[in-house]
């Protein structure tokens, strides 16, 4: 599937500090929808209560040598429909293109399907995050619809995408 090898684990708190720097850069932030943490006090808060939410689980991405480039999450977790949605960030922008994305993305559906047992992960992105759309597709993704938002100019619309476990299963087989 990629090339680049990454190692997709638990959030620590060690990873808070690089999370604040992120939410703080405008190129990065640029891409995220709705306010982020911006000191280490509120970032603290919001680790503490993902970590209690039964509904919401938060990775750590690094690349083969262990550097730290970003965050994943799964949020809405729904136990009971299965599915939940999917959430990527690559704040080490000198990495960003390089593929990391993708092979993240893939890893953290087979956490998704494979240990949590879920039935479907879905995302948002922003229509003028083409970079990110052809790695969702890449991946597997499909497009659902596009939101429009009113008085926006279309570069703030979203895009809601999808995969179900049985693709990823036939697209992990053939990667494999």
């Amino acid at each position: 599937m990629s090339t680049q090898k990454v190692k997709v684990r638990p959030l620590q708190d060690k990873d808070l500090e690089a999370i604040v720097r992120w939410n703080n850069d405008d190129e990065v932030e640029r891409f995220m929808d709705g306010p982020q943490p911006k000191t280490m006090e509120e970032c603290k808060q919001w680790y503490a209560e993902c970590l209690t939410s039964r509904n919401y689980r938060l990775f750590a991405l690094e690349n083969e040598t262990g550097v730290l480039l970003g965050e994943l999450e799964l949020d809405h977790i729904s136990w009971r429909r299965r599915e939940a949605e999917l959430r990527i960030r690559i704040g080490e922008k000198e990495y960003w293109g390089q593929g990391y994305g993708r092979a993240a993305v893939f890893a953290l559906l087979k956490i998704a399907f494979g240990q949590l047992n879920l039935d479907q992960v879905y995302l948002r992105v922003y229509q003028f995050n083409i970079r990110a759309i052809r790695c969702y597709e890449k991946v597997g993704f499909r497009r659902q619809a596009c939101l429009r938002r009113k008085g926006d100019s279309s570069w703030r619309s979203l895009i809601l995408m999808s995969i179900q476990r049985e693709r990823f299963c036939r697209i992990k087989e053939n990667a494999s």
